[in-house]
Formats: structure tokens, sequence, C-alpha cells
């Protein structure tokens, strides 16, 4: 169960001075069983969970933070170890393939910076042409980055 905390209420509710408090919150941060968020003018608030809190960075996150049509997540996708990229999100919305997350990937043509990369991508995963038909789909409707030609039809 998680239950949010200012500092100095969570040094109330367990009796233990600011320091001792700051001290346990931070120890519960390390091993992943809270988080922090606020802080600069504002009061920071932790989040405090009795299991490991386990912080998606995957598909759904990217998607929702460039497009302005949000997307529930059908599924929990977490990434380990590496950055995920633009680039892999345009391929994995490609897969998944319905209208609604199709229609929320155009956006993420606004934002690719390794045209190479995605088309490797694309070429690993068989869906070049569908790529380049979302890709001109996008560039009518919206303005979007440039591809370089060496990549259209």
């Amino acid at each position: 169960m998680e239950q949010k905390y200012t500092l100095d209420t969570y040094a109330r509710q367990f009796k233990l001075t600011r320091a001792s408090a700051l001290n346990k919150l931070s120890k519960l941060r390390k091993k992943s069983m809270a988080t922090v968020s606020g802080g600069g003018y504002q009061k920071r608030i932790y989040t405090v969970s009795d299991k490991k809190i386990v912080k998606t960075n995957g598909f759904y996150d990217l998607v929702n933070k460039y497009s302005p049509e949000k997307l529930v997540p059908k599924f929990e996708h977490v990434i380990h170890g590496k950055k995920y990229t633009v680039e892999e999100a345009i391929i994995e919305g490609i897969k998944i393939g319905d209208v609604r997350t199709l229609q929320a990937t155009k956006y993420l043509f606004r934002n690719v910076k390794n045209w190479t990369r995605l088309f490797k991508l694309a070429k690993n995963k068989r869906v070049v042409e569908k790529v380049k038909k979302l890709y001109l789909e996008t560039h009518k409707e919206m303005k979007t980055r440039r591809i370089p030609k060496r990549y259209l039809p």
C-alpha cells in the first residue's frame, strides 16, 4: 500500500527526529520502496510503499509524453538498462497496430533524431514499408522533420 508523506509528517508518524526520518527515507528510496517528487520551491513529497516500486519507462510513457492523444496502457512495458528511444517506440507502435495507437505514434515523427537507426530497426522487424507509409500520412497531416531522400520510395 502506498502512502504519501512530507519529511515532517513522516517523522511525526513514526516518532523520529527530522534527521533520522530523512536517513530512513533515503534508505527506502535506495531500495526502490519510495519515490520523491517536488523539491525546489515545493515541498518534497515521498511516496512510500511496502513493495518495490517499479518505474515504467516504456512505450506508453514515451507516446503520452509527445502526443496530445493520451493512451491508456494495455500492458506494462519496463525497459532495463538502456534508454528507450523515439525510434524504438515508432516500431513498437506499428507492431501494436490499432488505430488509436497509430494515431498517437504519428506525433513521434516530430522527434526522430536518428533516421538510420529507425530504418535499421524497421528492417530487423520487417516493417519498413509500414514506417514509410505512416511517415507520409503524418507529413501530410502535420509539420514533421524531413526524412532523408534515400529512405523514400
